[in-house]
């Protein structure tokens, strides 16, 4: 009696561990594809991560060197705009004599254009004689 109890006892106690076992199995493979996929997401993430990190690696160096540029530009601006090489007068005179030389220069091209047209036409532009056309018809 006692080996029969124990036998049905030592049963039931292996299929109670299968159970548990199979449970844990399950609860193990159940973990594994949750870890598996935050490993992916992850993995997507850090790509996204480092793609946008290259992009604003490479927009920093575009904005640097523009920056650059126009740090050098106010640079050569500063003595001629702030500082003044010359003064309004000065800059007004010297308008005022562009402008003169502009309207004589304009002058002499009308001059120069009307005298032109005064003058012959060219030759290749001559009326030819009714005698030479007659003669250039008949070859």
């Amino acid at each position: 009696a006692d080996f029969a109890q124990m036998e049905s006892q030592t049963l039931a106690q292996e299929e109670s561990d299968q159970e548990a076992f199979e449970e844990d199995i399950k609860d193990c493979k159940i973990e594994m594809a949750r870890r598996s996929s935050e490993s992916e997401q992850k993995a997507a993430e850090e790509k996204r991560t480092l793609e946008k990190k290259r992009q604003m690696e490479a927009t920093r160096k575009s904005v640097s060197g523009e920056k650059e540029a126009t740090e050098t530009y106010m640079k050569d601006l500063q003595p001629a705009c702030v500082e003044g090489s010359s003064t309004y007068e000065d800059r007004k005179a010297a308008r005022a004599q562009e402008v003169e030389a502009l309207k004589e220069a304009q002058g002499l091209l009308q001059k120069a254009f009307e005298e032109k047209l005064e003058e012959k036409p060219a030759a290749f532009l001559r009326k030819r004689s009714s005698a030479a056309v007659g003669a250039l018809r008949m070859d």
